[in-house]
């Protein structure tokens, strides 16, 4: 498709999120956002959270009911159920949140999330000016805007890791250390390491993460663990397999995909085990090959592709990806089209694309009425990825081969 269409269909997009933005803030009211939520949706958990920690009384966070009753505290009696769902570790976000107004936190808290991500993003195109400001008009942002969501965080983290890979592999391994207060997001990283034979990183990234529990564990103290293990966690897997709940249209992945069809869990499971392994499989194929596998990546053409297809890759091998962990999807969609752009688009890739860049938003009306094709879509892309990345493998191979690289 020609360079004109392409602008049009982003900015048609970018147009209809700022339209419906405007509308949404439009119906605040001090916290609430004028449907009965709190401004800023999930931010409410993070900052309930910290007003729980400042008032000591930690041990609640990991109590579902107690949980609740302190968030109805401060937005009504009829306000809707949330719970904490993060590892102890993710305590550290909410450092100081409640020492600020509500809005206040929420708006720093969002304020400071696409600052961040806006200069990993630079770091990440350091030639390509405008891709960052791409990245942060992407329907994904939007999302986790109005969902109050870490997306920039755990994007910032995985997109620096591979930034930093070849130059400072141990400050590359931290940032993926640090990833692990949402582990479902990295658990592909360790893979494409292994492959690569990236030691450093692989060291770093688990002093980083061990580290990390001991702090929490001194910080918050060692009962944390275990109330997470005894009460948040198979609360969380319990609202996985059985809740009703909307939370089930946010999810792109193939056993959400299973239960929204109807498919039993028994198989809904084995479907979404038998992709994570294909997924593992395809990692380890990707990074190990040609001279990528040596060590390196920064010195091919390809390696913010087979960064993209680790991240396609991780929604289909994680059960518990959400729209607003999507920042890491419109990555890959980035890149994608500036190789085709470059290269040409092949048959049906460019409307895949278009899709995927709407998926975060897309996907809920599907998935409500039954149609949950994000799987496929993702799919799809990998495909896509995956192509583009086989057809610069032997011409990379040669040119170090020649001594260039």
């Amino acid at each position: 498709p020609p360079l004109g269409l392409l602008l049009s269909l982003c900015a048609g997009i970018l147009l209809t999120c700022l339209v419906f933005s405007y509308l949404y803030i439009s119906l605040w009211r001090g916290d609430h956002d004028g449907l009965n939520h709190a401004v800023g949706r999930d931010f409410i958990n993070l900052w309930t959270a910290s007003e729980l920690v400042d008032a000591g009384r930690t041990a609640d966070i990991f109590d579902q009911d107690k949980f609740a009753a302190a968030q109805r505290q401060h937005m009504g009696a009829d306000f809707p159920f949330h719970f904490w769902s993060y590892p102890p570790q993710a305590l550290f976000l909410t450092e100081q949140l409640s020492s600020l107004p509500y809005r206040v936190a929420f708006l720093t808290w969002t304020l400071c999330g696409l600052l961040v991500l806006f200069y990993a993003a630079q770091k990440f195109w350091p030639a390509m000016k405008s891709f960052p400001w791409l990245l942060l008009l992407a329907p994904s942002t939007f999302v986790n805007v109005f969902l109050g969501q870490n997306g920039f965080i755990t994007t910032t983290l995985a997109i620096a890791g591979f930034t930093m890979l070849d130059r400072r592999p141990i400050l590359s391994g931290i940032m993926f250390g640090l990833l692990t207060f949402k582990p479902h997001l990295g658990i592909l990283i360790p893979v494409s390491l292994l492959a690569m034979r990236q030691w450093k990183a692989i060291a770093a990234a688990t002093v980083t993460a061990v580290l990390l529990a001991g702090a929490t564990t001194l910080m918050y103290g060692e009962a944390v663990w275990w109330q997470f293990l005894d009460s948040t966690l198979p609360h969380q897997l319990r609202f996985m397999s059985t809740s009703e709940g909307p939370f089930r249209w946010m999810m792109p992945g193939w056993f959400m995909a299973g239960r929204i069809i109807g498919l039993p869990l028994w198989l809904a499971h084995t479907v979404q085990t038998i992709v994570a392994i294909g997924a593992v499989i395809l990692v380890y194929r990707v990074f190990r090959a040609g001279p990528g596998g040596q060590g390196g990546l920064r010195g091919l053409r390809d390696w913010r592709l087979r960064v993209s297809l680790l991240f396609v890759a991780t929604f289909a091998a994680s059960p518990q990806g959400f729209n607003y962990d999507m920042g890491l999807i419109s990555i890959p969609l980035i890149c994608l089209s500036v190789d085709a752009m470059k290269t040409g688009w092949r048959r049906g890739e460019f409307i895949t694309v278009a899709f995927c860049w709407t998926l975060p938003v897309l996907m809920m009306p599907l998935n409500a009425h039954g149609l949950p094709i994000g799987p496929l879509l993702l799919a799809g892309l990998l495909a896509y990825l995956y192509y583009r990345i086989q057809v610069t493998i032997e011409p990379d191979r040669q040119v170090l081969q020649h001594g260039v690289a």
